[in-house]
């Protein structure tokens, strides 16, 4: 950082405008954003620390945990619906039900998201309400809001991300779009944007990151369609969001504070079909398999860790089929067990690939840059679910 200096002593005001005019080139120049493959990244592997085993013939899908209770939180799918589910750290499950119905307490439609309040409360949120419940399912609050895309899951749910502005409010902003779900609107590749975020207080959303600007050709959004989606990672102390999308060789960095995108990180693969930074990503910059079928790298979630670190997993050699018929989904093939990770910092990539020890699925992430593995038996139905935890460790 340089500060030019006179014979005359500046005002301090100045001497602040300076400062600070001084620090946003700093931040601004620090993310890592010039197309060019580093010589080397940091080496970081994930160590066992510990598992437990679900008793149960249903699955059990955990998406948070809230350490002052030792307690997970995730749903079961059964053939009636998706139970919210309490889990302990011994395994064992403390409480499941199915909250869906026509009651005052319940919710009409399905659940797209679930995760604790920082008091251990349960936020569950539907494609157009967000409750509110204490950990025996007892209705504390609930309130409507309205989206530009009304998106309903069924099956997977999603970790709710949310933060306040001012953390002594009760209203919260949250985004209306779970990560890794599209949002696709087809023909309009101009105008479509990656996510939209609402805020309780003003009853109003905003749409940030406009498709066009990613690193996909309308060649490639119209070919993925509901495959492209958004893929993010909220920093709720902060109010800092990392966002990129399925299909992209680049994370976005925002402040929701200020509603504004002080820069932007590339993501370097080790996948050999990888598009390099800074090039776009369409069929003709992509390798294709012996059946003509695109190949690219996934992205599939990100997770918070401890000091601003975060972690990209993101599914190695997908297969994208370059001629969808028309009123069909894409006819995508990703391979849940050629998953990696790739640690970042809020400026920069910090680790290549990292590979996962089991033939697992990241749940979500822990204190002390852990990450919880759901471990998967394809060889044989269990009658139990087995959970993995890693802890991130540098070399």
């Amino acid at each position: 950082m340089l500060i030019q200096c006179t014979t005359n002593k500046p005002q301090p005001n100045i001497l602040i405008v300076q400062l600070l005019f001084s620090l946003t080139i700093f931040l601004l120049s620090s993310c890592q954003n010039s197309g060019e493959r580093p010589a080397e990244f940091s080496s970081y592997y994930l160590e066992k620390e510990e598992e437990f085993l679900i008793h149960s013939l249903a699955s059990v899908e955990l998406l948070d945990y809230y350490p002052e209770d030792g307690l997970y939180l995730g749903y079961t799918i059964t053939p009636d619906g998706n139970e919210i589910t309490l889990v302990n750290e011994e395994g064992e499950i403390v409480l499941s039900k199915n909250m869906q119905g026509e009651g005052p307490k319940q919710y009409p439609s399905n659940l797209s998201c679930l995760a604790f309040s920082e008091t251990g409360e349960i936020w569950a949120m539907t494609s157009v309400q967000v409750l509110r419940y204490d950990q025996n399912l007892k209705l504390l609050e609930k309130f409507a809001y309205r989206s530009k895309f009304t998106i309903n899951l069924y099956s997977i749910l999603k970790r709710f991300p949310y933060f306040r502005k001012d953390t002594n409010s009760r209203e919260i902003i949250f985004p209306v779009v779970p990560s890794g779900v599209g949002r696709y609107d087809p023909g309009n590749y101009k105008k479509a944007t990656l996510l939209e975020i609402y805020d309780r207080s003003q009853n109003f959303s905003k749409e940030i990151a406009p498709v066009s600007r990613r690193r996909v050709t309308e060649e490639f959004y119209g070919i993925t369609g509901g495959s492209y989606a958004p893929v993010y990672a909220l920093d709720a102390k902060n109010a800092i969001l990392y966002l990129t999308s399925t299909f992209d060789s680049e994370i976005s960095v925002y402040d929701l504070n200020v509603d504004s995108s002080p820069g932007s990180m590339d993501i370097y693969y080790e996948d050999p079909h990888a598009v390099e930074p800074p090039k776009p990503i369409g069929s003709h910059t992509l390798s294709s398999s012996a059946n003509n079928w695109l190949i690219c790298p996934m992205n599939k979630a990100m997770y918070m860790l401890d000091n601003g670190m975060f972690a990209l997993e993101y599914l190695a050699e997908t297969l994208i089929n370059p001629n969808p018929r028309t009123g069909l989904l894409v006819e995508f093939h990703p391979d849940n067990f050629k998953n990696r990770l790739i640690l970042f910092d809020q400026n920069r990539q910090l680790s290549g690939d990292i590979s996962i020890p089991e033939r697992g699925i990241v749940m979500t992430s822990l204190p002390g840059n852990r990450l919880l593995v759901k471990a998967v038996n394809t060889e044989k139905e269990e009658d139990f679910t087995r959970y993995v935890i890693y802890k991130v460790v540098e070399e």
